[in-house]
């Protein structure tokens, strides 16, 4: 069933937009399901494991961006000992590589194929997959079957995710805060010596990416690509939303008007940059296009840096991953937005044949240790051997290695690595009482009453946001064009709607 379901989406390349999604039940066959054809039957007061034979065999899938792992099997069948010990249910991992995710994500709406557990993001336009229709409302299911759940998480995850006062996804257990930096290798930071005090500004980071350019052949000074985009990264902007969607204010400010972000001045003079440094050499040819991650291009020794949200110890994560030290620069003071805790979510297919299993799965994600370091590290002794009690170094991570521990259940469960900080979760903790919490934090636009604005504005932004932002056009030439596109569009009128909506946020509030 896993193979006929992943070869199902592996199947169209098509690009099937969020505004064509219908959502009604459809069930998939095959015994891992245990034929789940009829309706669920897990009972409404919460399971406990004793009376877990009483639920019918169910498998439940997890669909998450990321490259499939060759002993992924083996791990879902070492996890799949303690679901059905728990809950009588199995789960069916479910990795889809970046470069796709989009696309097969709105392809399993629009075909209203079955699933369950779903990632989903603030800015992977979880907002306007709610209105939608593609997720449950889970606030019921919560309090059912989510006890760990509320336990776990900071009133803010359970309060900032909601949209238009329901919950349609469950925060990922972390930070709740971010900060912009970039994430280098260290070799080369200490090879030639860089003064990384000197760095107050995106600007500052130019004399160090010319002395690679120079020196290190075949080497990227810096690594972008579509989704990872230095001008927006280092805007300071909370767009209460999609970060395409008109309308911006500063996060660290106190301003409450929504404004055009290219009206920014320091905005339009990093995407000068940008291009300045992709003209040089500085940055990839191929920003606006690649699909290949800086951590691939890293860890096979052909980039130097990136940039990134930041937090504590996220240099130690991506060693992890890209298998060389790497060292973080934060640059940027930590914020909050309702961008931050709704930035790593799971939610819940309006197509689940059993909300309920899917949801007590995800209560265990948050609460069952051994459960969630199967998912994100694998077996132990196969996989990682343990240091001590709570820390481990790797075995074989090329057999498992998702890199998903920022995406599901509770972050602080998880083990630490020989080369990570003990003290990481405490500085987590510290990090986030440090942030700035944005004047829109709790505010999230619903799009709906401009939606054919919104459409036209999509368009536009395909032909022009991405070849910006990575500095592969003109911004004298392309902005102005850019901007009078919008314009027609109606740009203004989202902007109207997206101030008027905040206003009476606020006054609610009060």
């Amino acid at each position: 069933m896993k193979e006929r379901s992943k070869q199902v989406l592996k199947s169209s390349a098509a690009l099937l937009l969020v505004s064509s999604v219908a959502l009604t039940g459809c069930s998939k066959s095959g015994t891992k399901d245990g034929g789940a054809t009829t309706a669920p039957t897990t009972p409404a007061a919460t399971v406990e494991a004793s009376k877990a034979p009483a639920l019918a065999p169910y498998t439940v899938s997890l669909r998450y961006p990321g490259t499939p792992q060759k002993d992924e099997q083996a791990v879902e069948e070492a996890i799949n000992k303690i679901l059905t010990k728990k809950i009588n249910a199995t789960i069916d991992l479910q990795p889809i590589d970046w470069g796709a995710w989009e696309d097969k994500l709105n392809l399993m709406f629009s075909s209203n194929e079955k699933a369950d557990l779903v990632f989903t993001a603030s800015w992977q336009n979880h907002g306007q997959y709610v209105h939608k229709g593609a997720f449950l409302a889970l606030d019921d299911l919560l309090v059912k079957h989510g006890k760990d759940i509320q336990k776990s998480l900071d009133p803010a995850f359970l309060k900032g995710v909601q949209i238009d006062g329901k919950t349609y996804g469950i925060a990922t257990n972390k930070e709740i805060a971010s900060n912009t930096g970039i994430l280098m290798r260290k070799d080369l930071v200490d090879k030639y010596k860089f003064d990384l005090t000197k760095v107050k500004s995106m600007a500052d980071l130019e004399p160090i990416f010319n002395t690679i350019k120079e020196n290190e052949k075949g080497v990227i000074p810096f690594y972008v690509m579509e989704s990872i985009m230095p001008a927006q990264y280092f805007s300071d902007f909370d767009s209460a939303g999609d970060v395409t969607v008109p309308g911006v204010l500063l996060k660290s400010g106190t301003d409450t008007k929504f404004k055009d972000q290219f009206e920014f001045p320091g905005f339009v003079e990093n995407i000068k940059l940008t291009y300045k440094w992709a003209q040089s050499g500085i940055i990839n040819k191929d920003a606006a296009t690649t699909k290949t991650t800086p951590e691939e291009m890293i860890k096979a020794g052909k980039a130097f840096a990136y940039v990134s949200g930041l937090k504590p110890g996220k240099d130690k994560e991506v060693e992890g991953n890209v298998k060389v030290p790497m060292l973080q620069l934060d640059i940027t003071k930590p914020t909050t937005t309702t961008g931050d805790t709704t930035g790593s979510m799971l939610a819940i297919s309006k197509t689940s044949k059993d909300p309920d299993r899917a949801m007590m799965v995800l209560n265990l994600l948050h609460s069952d240790k051994e459960l969630l370091n199967l998912v994100v590290y694998g077996i132990e002794g196969t996989h990682y051997k343990k240091v001590s009690d709570n820390v481990i170094e790797d075995m074989n991570r090329d057999g498992y290695n998702p890199g998903n521990n920022w995406m599901i259940g509770n972050q602080f469960l998880n083990y630490l690595g020989k080369n990570e900080d003990p003290q990481k979760w405490e500085k987590f903790k510290a990090f986030n009482a440090s942030a700035i919490k944005s004047p829109a934090l709790g505010f999230l636009f619903n799009g709906e009453s401009v939606k054919n604005e919104m459409a036209q504005i999509t368009n536009i932004n395909k032909q022009y946001f991405n070849a910006i932002l990575t500095g592969s056009v003109n911004p004298d030439e392309i902005i102005p064009q850019y901007q009078e596109k919008l314009i027609k569009a109606g740009r203004d009128k989202v902007i109207a709607e997206k101030q008027k909506q905040f206003d009476e946020f606020l006054k609610n509030k009060k």
